[in-house]
This record gives C-alpha cells, sequence and structure tokens, in this order.
C-alpha cells in the first residue's frame, strides 16, 4: 500500500495495465483455441478503463461464436471488465484498420506458430488492401461521390 502511495500517475496507469496484462497472460489460450491474442485500448493506457479490448485469432476447427463468449467470460472474470472481442479467422477477411491499430498501440500477449503464421498473412492482406487504397485515391473518391450525389 505504501508503494502504490508514492507512485505518480503515470507509474500507477502502468502498474494497472502490467496487472491486467499478467492476469490474461495467464488465460489457458490454447485451451481456448486460440491462436494469437493482441490486448489493445483504454485498458493500456487509461486510470479507469470502461472494458478489455483484445484481438483474437481463432484456430481453423474451433467455434469461433462458441469461442468468443468462452473468451468473454474468462476475461470478465479474471479482469473485471466486459471483454470486447474482435476475432479472425479468416485473414481475407480481417478488419484491417482494427489489426492496424491494435498492432500499433496493443501488446500481444499470446502467441503460438500457427498464430504467428495467421498474423502474418492477415498482415500481408492488409497491407495490400490499404496500399490499393492509397494508389486509388479510394477515400477521396468515395468523399467526391457522396459530396456530388448529395449537391444533386
Amino acid at each position: 500500500m505504501i508503494i502504490v502511495r508514492h507512485l505518480n500517475k503515470y507509474a500507477l496507469v502502468r502498474y494497472r495495465c502490467m496487472d491486467v496484462v499478467e492476469k490474461l497472460r495467464g488465460v489457458d489460450w490454447a485451451g481456448l483455441g486460440v491462436d494469437l491474442v493482441i490486448v489493445h485500448g483504454s485498458v493500456l493506457w487509461s486510470r479507469r478503463p470502461n472494458d478489455v479490448d483484445l484481438v483474437v485469432f481463432i484456430s481453423g476447427d474451433t467455434n469461433v461464436d462458441d469461442a468468443v463468449l468462452r473468451i468473454a467470460s474468462i476475461v470478465e472474470g479474471r479482469v473485471g471488465l466486459t471483454a470486447d472481442i474482435y476475432a479472425v479467422s479468416d485473414p481475407s477477411k480481417a478488419n484491417c484498420f482494427l489489426i492496424w491499430e491494435a498492432l500499433k498501440h496493443g501488446r500481444i500477449i499470446y502467441q503460438n506458430e500457427t498464430g504467428r503464421e495467421l498474423l502474418v498473412r492477415t498482415i500481408d492482406v492488409c497491407y495490400d488492401f490499404m496500399l490499393s487504397r492509397i494508389k486509388l485515391n479510394y477515400t477521396e473518391t468515395l468523399v467526391d461521390r457522396v459530396m456530388r450525389s448529395a449537391s444533386q
């Protein structure tokens, strides 16, 4: 208790974050059919996070809906916060923006060889997607079309 009182604001947030990460590292992810887990969001930087944001790569033979329900229950029981879980079972259908942000600001807390392979395939798909968006001026074209249709 004395140690916590002497921690500054940043150190207290970091302490909380490390506590949550350690609790999540203790989960039997392999037993849940999970190959890779990324924790991201407010639980890593906020003094009072609203939830635990996770990106989980799930094995091909695991039922995704059942796995997400089991994961949510376990995470909520261990951490005491609601779990917001984005499951990836097919790299070609992944939400590239979410994956990019999770990798940019999150932490990988569990991985096995299959998970690393799925992550690499997902990154390849997302890299191609982002590159084509830039080359084709996708966002600008979409905004122009919306503006033209709104002005008619």
